[in-house]
């Protein structure tokens, strides 16, 4: 950022129709994740297989600033940068390019958030969905209504009203449990739970940026050289960019099969 606002300080309404323009970007990034890639790949393997794509594609796309770098050069004449049309196109269009991406990979991070977030709501929720599946499949059975078994596929009954009744009375006793029970505050709530996920994503970020700084005082870029050297620190944080995929290992879902249940 400082480096742009080196080059376009002459510009600065530039600068804000590219800021205003990064909104919209962002918002059209959320929703080509919520379109075509949350549906598909929300959990397990598919989600760790995004994250790594998406880790590899935004810091080969991080590399385009090189070029952009090494074109604000040609058109540095005694200290001062010659801004046309082309540049500011080509910044611009870096720029956003850049900023689609970099949104699209931070949401596989919301997701994970969100998804570990541990609620006590949650268990009496999965209770009566196993207990009213069980009895509603008992009375299937008694009452010996046939159209629910398909011969070759797998069980799979329709939405009915006994279903319904079913799940009502055992809100009802759940209810009535959960009353008898003592009331006790969890540890931690659900929304600190989230709040504490973000810090950490948050805080890596921090720690990255303490990490380049001895990076950028070693390259010796500085306003008073004209940033020479800036396209190493590029490269290399690309190549850290990418290096976030061996990582993964520790997120990634147990190989264990998951039995499945049998009538």
């Amino acid at each position: 950022y400082s480096y742009l606002y080196t080059v376009f300080e002459s510009e600065p309404a530039f600068l804000q129709l590219l800021s205003v323009l990064q909104a919209a970007i962002g918002s059209l990034s959320t929703f080509c994740y919520e379109k075509f890639l949350s549906p598909y790949c929300h959990s397990g393997w598919p989600l760790i297989g995004v994250i790594a794509s998406l880790d590899i594609v935004t810091g080969l796309v991080a590399l385009l600033d090189v070029y952009v770098v090494r074109m604000v050069k040609e058109k540095e004449i005694d200290g001062e940068y010659s801004i046309d049309t082309s540049l500011r196109c080509i910044v611009a269009v870096v720029g956003l390019v850049k900023y689609f991406f970099g949104e699209l990979d931070y949401m596989p991070a919301l997701v994970l958030s969100t998804a570990n977030v541990y609620n006590d709501d949650d268990i009496v929720s999965h209770e009566c969905e196993n207990t009213t599946s069980n009895e509603f499949s008992s009375k299937v059975e008694e009452s010996n209504i046939d159209e629910f078994v398909v011969e070759g596929t797998p069980w799979s009954p329709s939405v009915s009203p006994l279903r319904l009744d079913v799940c009502e009375e055992e809100n009802n006793v759940h209810a009535k449990l959960h009353q008898k029970k003592p009331q006790t505050t969890p540890l931690i709530s659900a929304g600190m739970q989230y709040a504490s996920f973000l810090s950490c994503i948050d805080f890596g970020a921090q720690i990255g940026d303490w990490i380049a700084v001895p990076i950028i005082a070693s390259l010796g870029i500085t306003r008073e050289n004209h940033w020479d050297h800036l396209d190493r620190f590029i490269i290399l944080c690309s190549i850290f960019r990418m290096a976030r995929v061996v990582f993964l290992w520790l997120i990634c879902p147990s190989l264990t099969p998951t039995p499945i249940a049998t009538r």
